[in-house]
């Protein structure tokens, strides 16, 4: 840092202007210059790592109360048992927090400010055009046990692979008779669902039980559920990005780091069997509705961290939601994503 610079510059001229051995102009070249030289170096080598810092404290400035914030970072806890404590007092914040979309905050490119979903269109076609981006996202999915309704997602090695394999579950006899709902229970339930839909985002989050979805009817005729193929694209790109830990997926890390890190303990991703394993993903699809759960687990340690046990582990959850829109076709209800202004924004 530049008050490290300046005490290390003061140190090195102090005793030689004490001692009358060198003038202030002659010390700003011996000493300030190197010293300013080797900084611009670093400053270069690394600015990559150094912007990035920048966001994540934006991001954590954006999406955390400033209070709570400052109480976490000040707190001394005595036992887990009062980390717990403070935890549930807090529960209402810590079960609650809004996660912007990545493109709104310049994660995966710059938002315009003028169409919402333009930006992240393009934001989210930037991200899964960088192959380095989508390599390691896809190589980070391989490391997740991914589920869709329950069914095991095989791993993928390219993005086609994924959708291949995500377009085959969506569309197997298993998931249409799950999805399985009649013309008459549609319009029934329109009115109720248009009401769900404009609820508050940050309090619904795709936790309403499932049975209200699944919910038959009586009807002359059954509509089978077909899966549009541009959703299956959608959940494809959506699960890149959710498991992505060098994008938008690290923000459960990061917060967790924030608010319960310190000096004195380290934040670091649960290990398994010699390996990070980060935990699940669930996507669960409703007939008004694609939820993604990215599941993780941190652990605790105390400095340095050596072989001992990890003094508490945090469980989370980062959950978004796709609204989706049924369109009847006949004999067919067909799912696509329906874009509203809370399209990308997460739950942690």
């Amino acid at each position: 840092t530049v008050d490290r610079l300046a005490s290390e510059y003061e140190h090195k001229v102090s005793f030689g202007s004490l001692a009358f051995l060198s003038s202030p102009d002659s010390s700003v070249e011996a000493h300030l210059a190197p010293l300013l030289t080797k900084y611009f170096e670093y400053l270069q080598m690394n600015w990559e790592s150094l912007v990035s810092k920048c966001e994540i404290e934006r991001m954590l400035r954006a999406v955390l109360d400033r209070d709570l914030r400052f109480f976490f970072k000040n707190a001394v806890f005595h036992s887990v048992g009062h980390i717990l404590d403070v935890c549930r007092d807090e529960r209402g914040f810590l079960d609650n927090i809004a996660l912007p979309p990545p493109w709104k905050e310049g994660v995966f490119g710059k938002a315009s400010g003028g169409d919402g979903n333009k930006d992240m269109d393009a934001a989210i076609n930037s991200y899964c055009s960088d192959a380095a981006l989508v390599s390691q996202a896809l190589r980070d999915l391989r490391r997740e046990v991914i589920t869709v309704n329950g069914q095991i997602l095989s791993p993928a090695h390219n993005v086609p692979e994924l959708a291949e394999y995500l377009g085959q579950i969506l569309n197997s006899s298993q998931m249409k008779k799950s999805l399985g709902e009649t013309k008459g229970s549609i319009l029934r339930n329109s009115r109720r669902r248009l009401k769900k839909r404009v609820s508050n985002y940050t309090s619904d989050f795709g936790l309403e039980s499932e049975s209200d979805f699944f919910s038959g009817g009586e009807s002359d005729s059954s509509v089978a559920s077909k899966v549009d193929v541009g959703l299956v694209d959608v959940l494809a790109r959506r699960l890149l990005i959710a498991a992505s830990r060098t994008g938008a997926g690290g923000d459960a890390y990061f917060v967790v780091r924030d608010l319960f890190g310190g000096d004195e303990v380290e934040v670091v991703p649960h290990h398994s069997s010699g390996r990070v394993n980060q935990g699940t993903i669930e996507i669960i699809v409703k007939m008004t509705s694609a939820i993604i759960k990215s599941h993780a687990k941190f652990d605790i340690f105390a400095k340095p961290c050596g072989d001992s046990d990890p003094l508490i582990q945090f469980h989370t959850t980062t959950t978004e939601t796709l609204t989706l829109q049924q369109s009847v076709d006949g004999s067919t209800v067909l799912l696509k994503e329906k874009k509203t202004k809370m399209t990308g924004w997460k739950t942690l």
